[in-house]
């Protein structure tokens, strides 16, 4: 199993991804990951923040104690990634749509149609943005050390 893709695990799908500890506090970590070699097989690479190259730093919950510049694998359930997708593409998607729809249904222009459509994704993306510690609260990432040696 490679870091970075999927596997089964009981009836569990996790998505898992390799890191280094940055910071401590109680039995919370902060965790650098960076893209990886198994990235380039992974089908959800083209949405995932974590291909981008640049690193990106994860919250988790420590399983055990850890320690900075330990080496560890972060988990998520795949449930959780499939609803940050529905949530940041699929729900402003249909949002989008549905403007579009109406507005030329109401017989609008078509400047109007695409001015409108687009703008009202900026109200949709502030309620994100003002939600987002309650919506945070719900990705849940966990953090074990990592049993192979680098």
């Amino acid at each position: 199993m490679s870091p970075g893709v999927n596997f089964q695990m009981a009836d569990n799908s996790m998505i898992l991804h390799d890191g280094k500890v940055i910071g401590t506090k109680d039995n919370r970590v902060q965790v650098k990951i960076t893209s990886q070699y198994a990235c380039s097989d992974c089908h959800a690479k083209s949405v995932c923040t974590a291909y981008k190259g640049e690193g990106r730093i994860i919250d988790a919950v420590a399983q055990e104690p850890l320690n900075n510049g330990d080496f560890v694998i972060i988990k998520m359930e795949e449930k959780f990634g499939w609803t940050a997708l529905f949530y940041g593409f699929i729900l402003p998607f249909i949002l989008l749509v549905l403007v579009l729809f109406v507005l030329h249904a109401l017989g609008s222009s078509e400047i109007g149609i695409a001015l409108s459509a687009i703008g009202s994704l900026v109200p949709y993306y502030m309620v994100l943005y003002f939600f987002k510690e309650r919506i945070e609260k719900d990705f849940i990432f966990k953090a074990e050390k990592n049993k192979i040696q680098r």
